[in-house]
């Protein structure tokens, strides 16, 4: 990382240097001078963490995790001598255990009052800031192990630079290398945990490639769209691994080259695995039925694994739906984990003569791409071979089609695509993780 300059500033800074306080001055000129990553930005006045996390600008929005936020606290050690000024830095969304600093100390901590942090340091409530507390060689700072840990991108803290309206992103790593009389330790509240590494995608596809694509393409519209996170970009998209192998094609024939489509199926779950996916799914239906290998492979790495079949399921009794069509090729009817839903489902599985035209249109897709024959086609499938007002699409290429449809006609059964099931999952995942972290 580079320094980012005065001279280069964002826009809403006034660079002029009588209009930048004199303590934000100061400030910059000990990041400055320890060659100390940052960027400064202008906010209302704000001070508490939250209230400033909510008003922070950071990567062209203005809001950032409360986690992102430096939340400080300056006090003394209650023990007999001269005062032994100290301070604590840990993020926004924890708090301060006493207990740890008292042990650490082997004293108590007391906080000082406003009037006194104003006499002996010139800073005020929500201004207490760790740069100018650099300049007080007197004093003591600890950073809570967390506020170094890289565990969401942009890997940035932000606090204030001794103004309410002023405030600047960092890099504590790199502040805590150049700066003496500063030390890491534990002091956060809560049990130490392994720092969060954030979830990784990993998307196994090649039959057809398109049908990853549109997997990954509806897991970011889940999270962009999602109530549960604040979405702010770029950072706030998983990191996705894609193992996209041509080989995947030959499970359209699965039962005719099984040995082969199993060799390429575990193959590539193990590099998925290897390569840092924590959570694996398969864009592909047919290749379902090698869903206990998988599984095995993902427990041995401590991977979670999103069945389609269990995703369906799970749908399904959620929607109390107790009938359906599978519209899929007969392979994946006959001998997947789909098959298992005949045991709770009432399935309807097309007859012989339309599952071969289901999957004559797979190929057809697969060559020919999504166009008007092919779109008419699935609509005249589904309006000859469905019997109930529920169709299943356990067809990645019909997961395609349905999905080109810019104006869909209106019908009176409902759709189910495996894809967007799964895509819900792992989504789900994502976020539940990003909120147990408190980067929500």
């Amino acid at each position: 990382m580079s320094v980012q300059t005065r001279a280069d500033r964002p826009a809403d800074v006034t660079f002029a240097e009588n209009a930048i306080p004199p303590e934000v001055a100061a400030n910059l000129d000990v990041l400055t001078a320890g060659n100390v990553w940052h960027l400064v930005s202008r906010n209302p006045p704000v001070r508490s963490c939250a209230d400033a996390a909510s008003r922070r600008k950071r990567l062209g929005g203005v809001g950032i995790p409360l986690r992102d936020e430096l939340k400080s606290a300056l006090g003394r050690v209650d023990a007999p001598g001269p005062a032994r000024y100290v301070a604590f830095h840990i993020r926004g969304h924890q708090k301060l255990d006493e207990d740890k600093v008292a042990a650490i100390l082997r004293a108590p901590f007391l906080r000082i009052d406003e009037q006194e942090v104003r006499q002996r340091f010139g800073m005020g409530y929500g201004t207490v800031t760790p740069f100018a507390l650099a300049r007080h060689p007197e004093v003591t700072q600890f950073f809570d192990a967390g506020v170094i840990e890289r565990s969401f991108p942009p890997y940035t803290m932000m606090t204030n630079l001794g103004h309410l309206e002023w405030a600047v992103e960092f890099v504590p790593e790199q502040f805590l290398a150049v700066q003496a009389n500063t030390r890491v330790e534990d002091v956060a509240a809560g049990t130490r945990v392994t720092p969060a590494r954030g979830q990784a995608i990993g998307i196994l596809t090649g039959n057809s490639p398109e049908a990853g694509m549109l997997l990954w393409e509806k897991l970011n519209r889940g999270i962009r769209e999602s109530r549960q996170i604040k979405f702010r970009g770029d950072v706030s998209f998983p990191r996705v691994l894609v193992e996209s192998v041509p080989d995947m094609g030959l499970s359209m024939e699965l039962l005719d080259r099984v040995d082969e489509v199993r060799a390429t199926v575990t193959s590539a779950i193990e590099r998925l695995c290897a390569n840092g996916a924590t959570v694996v799914s398969v864009a592909c239906n047919t290749t379902q039925y090698f869903e206990a290998e998988i599984r095995k492979i993902c427990a041995q790495h401590g991977v979670t694994y999103v069945s389609t079949a269990e995703e369906t399921a799970r749908y399904l009794r959620q929607e109390d739906v107790r009938s359906f069509d599978l519209f899929a090729t007969a392979s994946v009817a006959d001998f997947t984990t789909f098959r298992d839903l005949a045991a709770e489902f009432e399935v309807n599985v097309p007859s012989p003569r339309h599952l071969d035209a289901i999957q004559q249109l797979a190929f057809s897709v697969k060559i020919e791409g999504v166009a008007g024959p092919t779109l008419n086609r699935m609509r005249d499938l589904v309006n000859q071979a469905a019997r109930t007002d529920t169709v299943v699409l356990a067809l990645t290429e019909l997961s395609i089609l349905f999905a080109a449809q810019k104006q869909r006609q209106k019908s009176s059964k409902r759709f189910i695509d495996t894809l967007d099931l799964v895509a819900r999952r792992l989504a789900a995942i994502y976020e539940d993780d990003r909120s147990a972290h408190g980067v929500n």
